[in-house]
């Protein structure tokens, strides 16, 4: 908790600086950029250029690691830093708010691939919780991010307790500096209870993101769609009927967190499979396994937007829609995918409405149809920029 001896008078402050981010009845639409799209074959490949920075409210980068010391670890330094005839990809990052100056950039920490030990011993010491709330304070001062988004990919049971001592070390040291905090969060209830302390780090954050998706993949036995809205009468059980974004912000809500610093994620990447049986098809269809790998995204059981907006036209998909769920999913053969499209993204827009949520956070810019090969230029992100303007 706050250190040297500070009073609660930083936790006021942290407050009003959320509120002060925050135009009031303004969405958010916060969106994370892999930097490891600019590594993607042909049209695939993804730059900072790429982004159209007046379609966003934040930016985040993804991803920095954490060193064990309790220090950022940058992880492609050729991509990101001019050293050594670097790239300079976070200049050309942090430079977009020269284009849109009410753009604000967060740098992410962590992700799925950073693992969850080295975040468990730096949360479990004092000392190193604080290295790190000033080694992310320096780093932002030093590279212009305007804060951080914390992507633990996931806390312990063990960890519980310690994570929120964490983002109330940071939450100080990057509060008097003026910056953001933000975290990236699970969705599924199973694992939030076992994570997180609602009601603790809701108070900590700025915004907390979603991640409701990978609800279904071929992980599975059956076909699932990756982000549905609602449960469908195919999800018979219990465990199935939790599988949907409605479940999982309905928790989070019930928990005590604060609808207005929700923000729902939505997926520009749907989740595939290989049906068992053409004859069979539907949702909670038998399947055998992963999808076939996209020629860009190039990752079994998964198609970025951009792939699956082309594949309708082009290569014989057929479509369908579930009126339960809210959802699309495609079939062609014996390839199977759940995604969301442009309808499906109206219907998240108008849920976050509903409930007044914060907004939309999406998982990930650069697989929009960026480059418009099937329409308009990022037509998810357009969509959701009508819904919310």
């Amino acid at each position: 908790m706050p250190r040297r001896g500070t009073s609660a008078l930083w936790l006021i402050g942290a407050v009003l600086l959320g509120l002060v981010w925050r135009v009031a009845g303004e969405k958010n639409t916060l969106c994370y950029y892999g930097s490891w799209a600019t590594y993607r074959p042909a049209r695939g490949r993804f730059e900072v250029e790429n982004i159209n920075p007046h379609l966003c409210t934040h930016l985040v980068y993804t991803f920095f690691g954490l060193h064990a010391n309790g220090t950022i670890h940058v992880l492609d330094p050729w991509l990101d830093l001019e050293d050594n005839w670097g790239r300079g990809n976070i200049r050309r990052f942090n430079e977009l708010k020269n284009i849109n100056p009410r753009l604000k950039t967060l740098a992410a920490i962590g992700g799925y691939n950073e693992g969850s030990e080295d975040f468990s011993k730096v949360a479990d010491s004092a000392d190193l919780r604080h290295v790190f709330a000033e080694d992310c304070r320096d780093f932002c001062l030093r590279h212009g991010f305007d804060g951080v988004d914390i992507d633990w990919e996931y806390p312990s049971t063990a960890d519980r307790t310690n994570f929120v001592l964490l983002l109330a070390d940071l939450r100080q040291v990057l509060s008097e500096a003026g910056l953001m905090l933000t975290a990236a969060v699970a969705a599924h209830v199973d694992q939030a209870a076992i994570s997180y302390d609602i009601p603790s780090i809701s108070v900590l954050l700025d915004h907390i993101n979603l991640m409701a998706y990978d609800f279904n993949g071929a992980w599975n036995s059956v076909t699932g769609h990756n982000a549905p809205l609602f449960a469908g009468p195919a999800d018979v059980t219990d465990f199935q009927r939790t599988l949907n974004v409605d479940y999982s912000v309905r928790y989070w809500l019930g928990q005590g967190a604060p609808a207005f610093k929700m923000n729902v994620g939505v997926a520009f990447y749907g989740r595939t499979f290989t049906l068992a049986n053409t004859a069979l098809s539907g949702l909670q269809a038998p399947a055998i396994g992963p999808g076939l790998a996209g020629p860009y995204s190039r990752q079994e059981g998964w198609l970025a937007y951009f792939e699956i907006c082309t594949n309708f036209p082009i290569n014989d998909w057929i479509r369908h829609w579930d009126n339960d769920q809210r959802i699309p999913f495609g079939v062609m053969g014996d390839q199977w995918i759940g995604y969301d499209d442009v309808e499906s993204v109206q219907q998240k827009c108008d849920y976050i409405y509903q409930h007044n949520l914060g907004g939309a956070m999406v998982w990930s810019i650069d697989q929009d149809d960026f480059h418009g090969y099937c329409g308009v230029q990022y037509p998810l992100l357009w969509t959701l920029e009508r819904c919310f303007n």
